[in-house]
């Protein structure tokens, strides 16, 4: 006797509904982690809170902030605004050159808060946040400085970028929010960069013993706007050695 052939039973609808949830969860799952790469790949280096501990700090007489050996002969300037895209794409050359040469002593290294069109809001207000964060702690002007390239390069700063800094940096979050409705240093570094004819950001200058900061000149070219190669500050420095 034939037996009659069975006919394959279709998935019921909760079977296909399953199987298209897990389909979801590995397509999600996919995009995160390429995400996630793209990140990594494109993230600012930045230095830990304890890697500036052993180095020298110090302060011009008009307060700006300055990092390294202050027996270097040689200073590189840069006028730069947290909130500035090409300062922020800049961040990562000049996070190469403080480690090879501001952090072994060859250079010093000083930054000038210097507000650019990019952001007339932030702008301005993560100058005062870092400079607070170094008021309440100080020392901690530059884990700050790291900290605020890090967190413009990710998204545009918003109202959690003060809680995020203070958390990070160790200091009480409305202390921070009070000093930094008068703190003006960034003025005081925007009448620097203009009596020496900066215009715009990023721009690095480099300045010998006292002097006056000067803008880099080689093979004919000054650098009077616009990040300066790696290798041509490496080349400034070298030269004085």
């Amino acid at each position: 006797m034939q037996q009659a052939k069975r006919t394959p039973r279709a998935p019921n609808t909760n079977q296909q509904r399953s199987i298209l949830i897990i389909a979801v969860i590995v397509a999600a799952a996919v995009i995160v982690a390429i995400l996630a790469i793209m990140i990594s790949n494109n993230s600012i280096p930045t230095a830990s809170s304890s890697t500036y501990n052993d180095v020298p700090k110090s302060r011009t007489e008009d307060g700006g902030y300055v990092l390294g050996n202050p027996d270097a002969p040689v200073t590189i300037v840069e006028f730069a605004d947290f909130a500035c895209p090409h300062c922020q794409d800049y961040a990562g050359q000049m996070a190469k050159f403080i480690e090879g040469y501001v952090l072994t002593g060859q250079a010093r290294f000083e930054y000038r808060m210097f507000i650019s069109a990019a952001d007339p809001t932030y702008g301005p207000y993560t100058a005062q946040l870092a400079e607070c964060t170094d008021t309440l702690k100080p020392g901690t002007f530059w884990s700050s400085h790291d900290i605020l390239f890090e967190l413009g390069s990710r998204a545009r700063f918003n109202e959690t970028t003060a809680r995020t800094l203070a958390d990070r940096v160790g200091v009480n979050y409305s202390e921070l929010l009070g000093c930094a409705q008068d703190a003006d240093q960034f003025s005081k570094d925007m009448q620097l960069g203009t009596s020496v004819g900066v215009k715009s950001t990023p721009t690095i200058m480099v300045r010998l013993g006292d002097a006056a900061p000067q803008f880099i000149n080689s093979g004919g070219q000054t650098w009077d706007r616009g990040p300066v190669p790696y290798e041509l500050l490496v080349a400034v420095v070298e030269g004085y050695q």
